[in-house]
C-alpha cells in the first residue's frame, strides 16, 4: 500500500482569506485528510511553501554534523538536563516495546508478517533537541530555560533550523485546520489549541556506515506523545508504519513531500477517533541497496530523519472536542492540562513507578523535578548526600533501562556507564532502596556498578 499525496496549495490559496464555507472540492479534500489521518494514523503532503531544497540543505547540515566525531559532539550533550537540548547519543533513548510488557503483549497476538523487529537494546540512534517557536511568559508548567546548544563551525545552523522547524509547523497548521473541518469541527479547533506549544524540532541521525546490517532497529515499535509529528524526506528508507488493522506499511515519501504522524494528544481530542500512530524504523533491503547508491556515489552514510515534535500548548486541555465528547469511549479521555499529561508519559518512560505514593503527591514531586531539578549539574561524590530527589536521578538512569530488565543479558552501554559515574553512590543507592519499579531488576541494578568500573562502595539494602 502507498499513501496518497495530498497538496496543500488549493488550500493555502484561499484559507488565509475565507472563514465561511469552503468550496465542494476542498471540503472533500479536507474529509480526505481527516479520513486518512482517522484510518492510516499517517500522511504524506506537499506544501509549496517547504520544498526539496529547503528539506536537503537542513539534511546537509545534518549530515555534516552527525558525522563528526562522538567526542566533538558530546561537547553538545546535556544529560544532568535530561537530553532536552542538545544532543543525545546512542544507547541513550530505549524503545516503549522493549520494556512496556503489555505492549509486548499485544504485539504477539499481531500476525507474524505484521509483527514489529526485535530491538536489542537502546536505539543505536543520535539525536538534536532544537526548541522552535515562542514559549508563554506565563506557564503552570515551567520548560527548560537553557540556552540552546550551537556546535561550533556550524555559522549557519541557528538560521537553518529555525526556518526548517518553522517552515514544518506552518505545514502542521494547514493539516491541522483542514483535519478539523474534515472532522466537522471549526478551522482552528486545533490550531488555537498549537499556540506557543513545545515545539521540538528533534533530527536523529543513524549511522549505516556501522549499523547497515539488514534488520538493525534504530527507533523500536512506538507512538509519539505529542499532537503531531512530521518529518521531511530522509535519503534512506526504512520506516515503517502500522494501520489501525493491524497491517503493516513500509513507508515511501515521494521527493519534496512531507510525512506527518498522530500522536497520542490527536487521540486524546478525537476520543480515539485518530489514534496514536505506532512506526519504527529499521534497515531494509531497500535501505540496503540505498546505501549500496550512496556509497558508489561517494554520498554521506548518515541516515538523517528531520523529525518535528508539534505540541498543544502545555497549558491548554486536552479532552475530546465536540462532537467527540458524545463518543461511548470519551470516559477513556478525560480532560487534563497537556503539560501535565506530558508529565506522566514521560514519567511512564521512566519507567512506570509501582509505589503507595497518591497521585496527587507524585503530581507534585514530578512538577518539581521540571521545574526545579533540571537548574544544574549533579555534583555527587562518595560519602555525601544525594542531592537529587527520587525521580530525577530516576530520569537520569534512563539509558540503563535495557541493562537492569529482569533476566537481562544486555551489558550496560557507555551512556549508561556514564550516567551512573555522574549520579554517584549515594542517588543509586536511594534508588535501590527506594520504592519498586517496574520493570527493573534490583539485583542488576546493583551490579552496574561493577559492570561499570566505577569506583563505588557497595549500597547498604534496606530491610
Amino acid at each position: 500500500m502507498e499513501l496518497p499525496v495530498i497538496d496543500l496549495a488549493p488550500y493555502l490559496e484561499i484559507a488565509g482569506d475565507r472563514d465561511g464555507e469552503l468550496p465542494s472540492g476542498l471540503n472533500e479534500l479536507c474529509r480526505e485528510v481527516s479520513r486518512l489521518l482517522e484510518e492510516t494514523g499517517a500522511l504524506l503532503v506537499r506544501d509549496p511553501r517547504c520544498t526539496a531544497e529547503d528539506n536537503d540543505r537542513f539534511i546537509d547540515m545534518m549530515e555534516k554534523y552527525f558525522e563528526k566525531p562522538s567526542d566533538f559532539k558530546r561537547l553538545q550533550e546535556r544529560p544532568y538536563l535530561h537530553y532536552q537540548v542538545g544532543v543525545t547519543p546512542e544507547g541513550v533513548e530505549v524503545p516503549r516495546s522493549l520494556v512496556d510488557q503489555e505492549m509486548q503483549e499485544k504485539l504477539r497476538e499481531l500476525p507474524k508478517e505484521h509483527q514489529p523487529f526485535t530491538p536489542k537494546g537502546p536505539d543505536p540512534k543520535w539525536r538534536y533537541m532544537w526548541r522552535v517557536g515562542p514559549r508563554p511568559l506565563n506557564t503552570r508548567f515551567q520548560e527548560l530555560n537553557s540556552e540552546p546548544v550551537i556546535p561550533e563551525g556550524f555559522p549557519e545552523w541557528k538560521e537553518t533550523m529555525d526556518s526548517w522547524g518553522y517552515k514544518m509547523i506552518t505545514a502542521i497548521e494547514a493539516v491541522a485546520e483542514m483535519a478539523a473541518i474534515g472532522f466537522g469541527l471549526p478551522k482552528d479547533a486545533f490550531t488555537s489549541l498549537m499556540k506557543q506549544g513545545p515545539h521540538l524540532l528533534a533530527p536523529t541521525g543513524s549511522d549505516l556506515g556501522c549499523y547497515g546490517q539488514e534488520g538493525t532497529v534504530f527507533a523500536g515499535y512506538h507512538y509519539d506523545l505529542n499532537f503531531l509529528t512530521i518529518h521531511g524526506r530522509s535519503r534512506f528508507p526504512g520506516l515503517n508504519i502500522w494501520l489501525r488493522n493491524g497491517q503493516k506499511v513500509e513507508v515511501k515519501v515521494p521527493m519534496g513531500c512531507l510525512l506527518i504522524q498522530t500522536g497520542k494528544q490527536i487521540e486524546w481530542l478525537t476520543a480515539g477517533e485518530c489514534t496514536a500512530g505506532m512506526h519504527e524504523v529499521v534497515v531494509t533491503k531497500r535501505t540496503i541497496d540505498a546505501i549500496k547508491l550512496a556509497s558508489e556515489q561517494n554520498r554521506s552514510l548518515w541516515r538523517v530523519s528531520s523529525t518535528l515534535f508539534a505540541h498543544i500548548a502545555s497549558d491548554a486541555v486536552l479532552k475530546p472536542l465536540s462532537h467527540f465528547a458524545e463518543s461511548h469511549i470519551a470516559s477513556k479521555y478525560p480532560p487534563i492540562p497537556a503539560g501535565e499529561f506530558v508529565e506522566q508519559e514521560l514519567a511512564a518512560l521512566a519507567p512506570i513507578i509501582k509505589t503507595s505514593i497518591n497521585f496527587k503527591s507524585y503530581k507534585g514531586v514530578m512538577k518539581f523535578w521540571f521545574t526545579n531539578c533540571f537548574a544544574g549539574s549533579l555534583e555527587h561524590s562518595e560519602g555525601t548526600a544525594c542531592s537529587s530527589t527520587f525521580f530525577s536521578a530516576l530520569v537520569q538512569l534512563i539509558p540503563c533501562r535495557a541493562a537492569v530488565a529482569p533476566f537481562s543479558p544486555i551489558p550496560p552501554s557507555e551512556a549508561c556507564c556514564n550516567a551512573i559515574k555522574a549520579l554517584g553512590q549515594p542517588c543509586l543507592c536511594v534508588l535501590v532502596n527506594g520504592p519498586p519499579i517496574s520493570g527493573v531488576d534490583r539485583n542488576m541494578a546493583l551490579q552496574l556498578p561493577e559492570k561499570c568500573t566505577a569506583n563505588f562502595e557497595p549500597c547498604d539494602i534496606m530491610k
